[in-house]
């Protein structure tokens, strides 16, 4: 046996309490609640997007959120290229996914959609040398390193779906226009179908 798990066994005795396991209800952990599932994502986004810049947080947040919500990447698509003569060729090129997901929580509102536990990814991924920042003369940007960045080209064959749709941006992304479509256009969309739904 264990020595770790002896030694425990040990104590609990030694306080006279009884152990018990409960396998009516167990519970299943989901890749989304897993911190280091969305770091890796973080960093796949680093890796892929305004390398040389590095991103705000705001904009790791949204490009985060189009990649966790599937089934609005092809609206975000078609709203950040629409005045663009490669939008048809974007369309093409990008795989559209088999399992359409979206995220039922979402609500209207004017900002970006924080997750109050991407300051935890981002002192998990900034720890272990992944991640550092720059200040720029009116944000700081978050900026992948060399250690991050061989972590992050391997990650493109396990997030395929997510490469594929990053790609897209040929590295460069407008945080303006990200930041738009997200907070605005998208919720909109979002209202919308969800009036026809109760109609």
């Amino acid at each position: 046996m264990n020595p770790d798990i002896e030694l425990l066994i040990n104590r609990i005795e030694q306080k006279e309490l009884k152990v018990r396991v409960s396998l009516d209800r167990p519970v299943y952990k989901q890749p989304e609640d897993s911190i280091l599932y969305r770091s890796c994502r973080i960093l796949l986004i680093l890796g892929m997007i305004n390398l040389e810049k590095g991103l705000s947080k705001e904009l790791i947040a949204c490009i985060d959120f189009i990649l966790r919500n599937t089934g609005y990447q092809s609206k975000f698509i078609f709203e950040y290229f629409k005045n663009n003569k490669e939008l048809l060729n974007k369309l093409n090129s990008w795989k559209k996914q088999k399992n359409i997901e979206n995220d039922f929580y979402l609500i209207q509102y004017k900002s970006v959609p924080w997750d109050l536990r991407f300051n935890d990814m981002f002192l998990f991924l900034s720890i272990r040398g992944f991640i550092g920042t720059k200040k720029t003369s009116d944000s700081t940007k978050i900026i992948i390193l060399e250690k991050g960045m061989n972590i992050s080209e391997a990650l493109r064959s396990i997030f395929e779906e997510e490469t594929n749709f990053l790609n897209l941006f040929n590295g460069k992304i407008k945080e303006k226009d990200t930041k738009r479509i997200i907070t605005e256009v998208i919720p909109n969309t979002y209202w919308r179908e969800n009036e026809k739904l109760i109609c």
